[in-house]
């Protein structure tokens, strides 16, 4: 019988291994980040920064305007201007949010956006920043703690509006049992039989439940999470056949096509191209 799996489940979700630096980027001074798994922000606390990841128009931020870019995104950030910026910088390991549809791109919650959430988020940056200055009274556990409120905040305010926030899909514990089975092991060969099984679901309850909340089909979602383990590992030097068989696909031209479809390019100039100079 399959079981839940154990060391992580997403309704009780917590961040781990969060790292947050104050940098001082002076005129001129370009930060250069290589695409990873980790998804980065940058709080403008004074100054002016634009971010950009190589392909699209840079975004321009300002005071206390917030950059969010998701993981396995390539990026660089730069001050354009003649005075010095200073930035909050948070990196926050999303191995376990694979399963979102966030948008492989760089946005920017902007200070002045109305959004309900945006008093809260703005609090807790600045917690965050009394936090890290004060490293006799600071403390890891606060600092994860935080973090999972910046991820719910961010993704929040840069989603549907319709969308009550207690009917995202984390507050199902049936749910993200499912997910996290599915992101625990990747190349198992899910059914939506043995899925709806391990929630003591109905196949067709299960089905109808993961569409309405997360919009898809669980095998949709299995496959994004497949693609995206495998990103991961691309990024780490792992050769195609073997990342593609890792993340359950048994014929290397089969990955290539479903990489293409989720990613716009195929795996190894996807990899190539995740550095911004």
């Amino acid at each position: 019988m399959l079981r839940p799996p154990n060391p992580h489940a997403l309704h009780d979700f917590r961040m781990e291994n969060v790292r947050y630096e104050i940098v001082s980027l002076e005129p001129g001074r370009v930060l250069h980040r290589k695409a990873q798994v980790a998804a980065y922000f940058y709080h403008v606390m004074d100054g002016e920064i634009t971010a950009d990841d190589g392909t699209n128009d840079p975004v321009v931020a300002r005071l206390r305007d917030t950059v969010i870019v998701g993981g396995l995104v390539g990026h660089r950030v730069a001050n354009r201007t003649r005075r010095t910026a200073s930035v909050l910088v948070g990196a926050e390991p999303h191995e376990y949010l694979a399963w979102m549809r966030v948008p492989a791109e760089v946005r920017c919650i902007r200070a002045s956006d109305r959004h309900p959430l945006q008093p809260r988020l703005q609090l807790t940056m600045d917690l965050v920043i009394e936090e890290i200055s004060d490293p006799a009274s600071g403390d890891q556990l606060t600092l994860e703690r935080l973090a999972e409120l910046i991820v719910f905040y961010s993704i929040r305010m840069t989603g549907p509006d319709s969308v009550p926030l207690d009917a995202f899909p984390w507050n199902d514990h049936k749910l993200m049992t499912a997910v996290s089975a599915m992101t625990a092991d990747p190349s198992r060969d899910w059914t939506v039989d043995q899925l709806a099984g391990l929630v003591h679901m109905s196949r067709s309850a299960f089905a109808a439940r993961f569409k309405r909340y997360l919009g898809e089909s669980p095998i949709r979602t299995l496959t994004r999470i497949r693609l995206k383990a495998a990103a991961a590992r691309l990024l780490q030097g792992t050769p195609i056949p073997e990342a593609a068989g890792h993340c359950g696909y048994g014929s290397e031209a089969a990955f290539n096509r479903a990489f293409g479809r989720e990613f716009g390019v195929t795996p190894g100039r996807w990899k190539r191209t995740q550095t911004v100079d």
